[in-house]
């Protein structure tokens, strides 16, 4: 069975995303996303026993990011 949590698109953007989502759409593993959450840095909804992200707060958690510096 295949659920699609992401498909309600918004503005060409995912309304959600699944853990595994995330990470990959960012280039993080699932481990640093859970690190993330732990560490109160991202937001995270429950829907039943899924854990989703929504798009306005993973845009949050890139704002927040600490911008690079030139080599």
């Amino acid at each position: 069975m295949s659920e699609v949590v992401g498909s309600a698109a918004v503005g060409g953007e995912k309304a959600a995303y699944t853990i595994p989502e995330f990470g990959a759409d960012h280039g993080i593993g699932r481990s640093l996303v859970y690190e993330e959450i732990a560490a109160g840095r991202l937001k995270c909804r429950k829907v039943g026993r899924r854990t989703i992200i929504l798009a306005t707060d993973a845009a949050a958690w890139r704002d927040a990011l600490p911008e690079g510096r030139a080599a």
